[in-house]
């Protein structure tokens, strides 16, 4: 795809169609990183904390009810002397 650098009162910027910011994962407002390389200057998302998304993903995988079943089952099948530390 071709496009111009435009004048944007005392910057300069490109047009970005959103099919573009779609299939790079991008949104308006995105926190994203611009840098140069070379003669190319590359503009990339940010990557988020490593753990941003992991309540969600495991609310995906489980409704809570799993683990807590899990480990009932395990506690009842140990003696009270092997529960006491």
């Amino acid at each position: 795809m071709k496009t111009a650098i435009r004048r944007l009162g005392n910057s300069q910027g490109v047009s970005i169609p959103k099919n573009v910011l779609d299939e790079a994962g991008l949104a308006i407002d995105a926190p994203v990183e611009m840098f140069v390389e070379g003669t190319s200057i590359v503009i990339r998302k940010i990557a988020g904390h490593p753990r941003d998304g992991w309540a969600d993903d495991a609310a995906l995988v489980t409704d809570g009810t799993q683990d807590r079943e899990w480990l009932e089952a395990d506690l009842d099948s140990l003696s009270r002397d092997e529960l006491e530390w």
